[in-house]
């Protein structure tokens, strides 16, 4: 399974759930042209019930050899559903995997309900240690479910099924999830999803990379427009 292999099949699983509907984007985002034609990228949103967005991205780098795919699943803010986020880069030798629950709430019950299935199908795997590759700004969402670091091209097939295990469980967790009715409650939502977005937007480094190879504006612009 090629990177887009990979990343077709992740909205293939969701849309069999929750069918998507593609949204029309501008196409200077949705393919943004690189200085030299080093890079391919492709950006997506759709839209689907009980989703607020769902956004992917898939980019080639000629030189260094580079495939990624990154996606992001935002739920509806009525919902306590945590965002889904998965992330896997090539390299000639190694994979950078990101695959994390960002959620907006850490007491035991909502553990137990979002977070303890997500580790149930991650032990069915050898373990994933990389302790030191968090980013800082990324600390304060680490759950006991989180997986991120680089791996030897050996563990792909491991990272891809996991992030297969949870995306299942995940989209089947939004499809069950009831509306959250508390006005407290639901501010604190509203409150997590914006900081989230805002994070994604000030402290990813990949909006710099990308900046230098298609320009600031637009990397700026998919960044706020597109990826969240």
């Amino acid at each position: 399974m090629n990177q887009d292999e990979r990343f077709q099949a992740i909205f293939e699983r969701i849309d069999a759930v929750m069918p998507l509907t593609p949204v029309a984007l501008e196409p200077a985002l949705a393919e943004p042209k690189s200085l030299l034609k080093i890079l391919k990228a492709r950006h997506y949103n759709w839209t689907a019930e009980r989703f607020h967005k769902l956004f992917g991205m898939r980019f080639s780098v000629k030189l260094p050899p580079l495939e990624q795919l990154n996606t992001i699943l935002y739920p509806e803010a009525c919902f306590d559903v945590p965002i889904f986020l998965y992330f896997s880069l090539l390299t000639r030798r190694k994979l950078i995997a990101h695959l994390g629950l960002y959620c907006p709430f850490d007491d035991e019950a909502y553990q137990q309900k979002y977070i303890v299935p997500m580790q149930q199908a991650l032990q069915q795997y050898p373990g994933f240690d990389c302790e030191d590759r968090y980013p800082d700004w990324m600390q304060k969402y680490r759950t006991g479910a989180s997986l991120y670091g680089m791996f030897s091209l050996d563990r792909l097939d491991d990272v891809t099924h996991c992030a297969f295990d949870y995306l299942d469980i995940y989209v089947q967790q939004l499809k069950d999830a009831e509306p959250v009715t508390d006005p407290d409650r639901l501010a604190s939502i509203a409150a997590f999803h914006e900081g989230f977005r805002r994070d994604i937007r000030t402290q990813d480094k990949a909006q710099g990379m990308m900046a230098r190879m298609i320009g600031k504006d637009t990397a700026r612009r998919i960044f706020y427009e597109i990826t969240t």
